[in-house]
């Protein structure tokens, strides 16, 4: 790791708080962040430490109707960037060049192979792939493609409102390496107290944007935790807490025992264990739903068409407000989850896009702007102006900044450039 990424790489975040979690609280919490996958593997140290406690495995026919997903402990960036593609409503052409971009990413998410270099092992050109880059840089995680670390810094940037000014000149201007080094301050036209303000910003974002993700070899087979069901119309949602292990506790063997011993106090302390961890994992199946009920009235377009224009901003603080839960308790409860829906299995972070400029996900935006633009006249093409108004008709307000930004990005030229000859 250079030393530009230790200075931007935050530290892994840690859980201080000033106010006091009981240690039933501090299980609910655990517990909840688990993916399937880590709360079978809790469950069976419990019984294995626990002479009580037995785990029922589910029945096998129940089993036959889930769509399985074969994938590596922990999410795996590529299967990640793939279906996002796959859910696209890109051109097949688009797909192709993205999906062989993705492969050339290394372990961090970065695209250092230089475009003329894939070229030469490929149908497309480097147009083409330019614009496939753009395209690879819009999936989530933010950052991913960039070529560099000043350019995987710049995409986050742009990508949060409100970003410190200062901080996102800096990175326009590729000026990072004066930034990292405090001795260069007084090279630069920024005061200390802006260039420290800006520091503080950039270390905000993720140097490394893959790092969440794991690249290995070994495999298990991943569970859903939600199931959403799409009859005449109607969404309907199913869990899967039927599906997992079920823990159980030999009452009758504990009392035998408990009656010839001496010492009650380790008796007390197994059965304490396991309706903690019976508690914890209740509550994680309720919050589970819960939030699954609420996403899925949200995005009742997407999960219904499987269109990814069809996709809404939301946001963990938006969600966490209407279901009176913490930020946090938002995070966990999605962190390393799956759902299935009409046979597809995916991240349920896919339902939290990031937010953009109007109520519609960026993804949607571009959609309909290309859609408007096909069907313009080409004779009198619409200049930006006109786009904006026509996006105001149908209560999307952008500005004229905003329309040429999304038309730059999809390699569209401006109507005196689309005017036909």
């Amino acid at each position: 790791m250079t030393r530009l990424q230790k200075m931007v790489l935050k530290p892994k975040e840690q859980l201080v708080s000033r106010l006091f979690l009981s240690p039933k609280l501090r299980q609910n919490l655990t517990v909840l962040s688990y993916s399937t996958h880590d709360l079978i593997k809790a469950m069976k140290e419990l019984s294995a430490s626990d002479p009580f406690v037995f785990l029922r495995e589910p029945q096998g026919d129940a089993m036959q109707n889930l769509e399985w997903l074969r994938a590596p402990e922990g999410e795996n960036l590529v299967d990640h960037l793939l279906m996002q593609v796959d859910l696209s409503d890109w051109h097949d052409w688009e797909k192709r060049a993205v999906k062989m971009l993705i492969y050339h990413l290394d372990e961090d998410g970065y695209l250092r192979v230089s475009l003329t270099k894939i070229i030469e092992r490929s149908e497309f050109s480097l147009e083409n792939l330019t614009r496939a880059k753009k395209l690879l840089q819009s999936l989530d995680p933010c950052g991913i493609g960039a070529a560099d670390l000043n350019e995987c810094l710049l995409l986050q940037a742009l990508h949060k409102p409100h970003f410190n000014p200062v901080a996102l000149e800096i990175l326009l201007n590729k000026q990072l390496e004066i930034l990292a080094d405090p001795d260069q301050w007084h090279n630069s036209v920024f005061s200390e107290t802006e260039l420290t303000a800006a520091l503080a910003s950039i270390q905000t974002l993720d140097p490394t944007p893959a790092s969440d993700y794991v690249t290995g070899e070994n495999t298990q087979y991943l569970l859903p935790d939600l199931i959403y069901k799409v009859n005449d119309g109607h969404l309907m949602i199913e869990n899967l807490q039927s599906q997992i292990p079920e823990m159980v506790f030999d009452e009758q063997a504990f009392n035998e025992l408990k009656e010839q011993a001496d010492e009650n106090k380790y008796f007390s302390q197994q059965k304490q264990r396991y309706e903690e961890m019976k508690n914890a994992i209740a509550e994680r199946q309720k919050t589970i739903m819960r939030l699954g009920e609420f996403v899925g009235q949200f995005q009742y377009e997407f999960l219904t068409t499987m269109h990814k224009k069809e996709l809404k901003p939301l946001g963990l603080k938006e969600t966490a407000q209407a279901l009176n839960l913490a930020p946090s308790t938002i995070s966990r409860a999605i962190k390393d989850k799956y759902i299935q829906c009409q046979n597809k299995i995916f991240s349920f972070k896919m339902l939290f896009p990031r937010e953009v400029t109007t109520d519609l996900s960026q993804a949607r935006v571009e959609y309909d702007l290309c859609k408007i633009i096909r069907k313009e006249n080409t004779r009198a093409p619409l200049s930006d102006q006109q786009l904006v108004e026509i996006f105001a008709k149908h209560d999307v307000f952008l500005s004229r900044r905003v329309i040429a930004k999304y038309r730059n990005k999809l390699k569209i030229p401006n109507s005196y450039a689309r005017r036909a000859k």
